[in-house]
């Protein structure tokens, strides 16, 4: 499907607030994996996690890589958590997305169960086009170059036409260097001139000028 600017979403600590602490919950479940299918003690289950980390990106390629971890095994524990406690609905989220001029999509590294449960607890499922997960990625997950390819591929879009918003500034570096307009959720001014910032995902109204205009007068921005 074509047609319109794509609007690209990261989820966790971009459509909800780092306030929320589903992601913590989730991370330390990742952590308690990393201890129990190792059998370390935390201190090293958490130097490990940050080896894999800087080498894969995500703790779940550095376990398969170097231990056989079955993906399907792995996600489903460190997402076995109480999402609709945890979660609340936003409905500012809802009426900023449904004002979009586009197209939107969720593109994380977490699986995509996972990811639309979390879009359900926050009552914006039906205003998402397709949700892309980590089995979307092939488990090569953010920030390497080659989801971000696949994704302007499997949406038919051209990177100048399309609008990435995310909370980790490494993760926005190869979609704007795609060409996409990339939007730093929670970021810094001063440490990111090259992206547009705002401090919470329900502000993108500020910064979608500097984005749409290109587009009106018939530049790519």
């Amino acid at each position: 499907m074509t047609g319109g600017p794509l609007f690209v979403f990261d989820l966790d600590n971009t459509l909800y607030p780092p306030e929320v602490t589903l992601w913590r919950v989730v991370d330390a479940r990742i952590e308690r994996y990393v201890q129990e299918r190792l059998g370390m003690t935390p201190a090293a289950a958490r130097r490990v996690r940050k080896s894999f980390l800087s080498e894969f990106g995500t703790t779940l390629r550095g376990l398969m890589h170097y231990h056989g971890v079955s993906p399907g095994d792995y996600l489903e524990y460190v997402h076995d958590v109480p999402i609709p406690e945890i979660v609340p609905q936003r409905p500012d989220l809802r009426r900023m997305l449904s004002a979009l001029p586009g197209r939107r999509v969720v593109f994380t590294n977490g699986s995509e169960s996972y990811a639309r449960r979390v879009l359900s607890a926050l009552g914006v499922s039906d205003l998402m086009e397709e949700v892309y997960g980590i089995e979307f990625m092939e488990y090569i997950a953010k920030p390497s170059p080659y989801p971000y390819e696949k994704l302007l591929r499997a949406t038919g879009a051209a990177a100048a036409e399309s609008l990435f918003c995310e909370d980790i500034r490494e993760n926005l570096l190869p979609a704007r260097e795609l060409g996409m307009f990339t939007v730093w959720v929670g970021g810094s001014e001063e440490g990111s001139p090259a992206h547009a910032v705002v401090q919470d995902v329900c502000d993108l109204p500020a910064v979608l000028p500097r984005f749409l205009a290109p587009r009106i007068s018939g530049g790519n921005g």
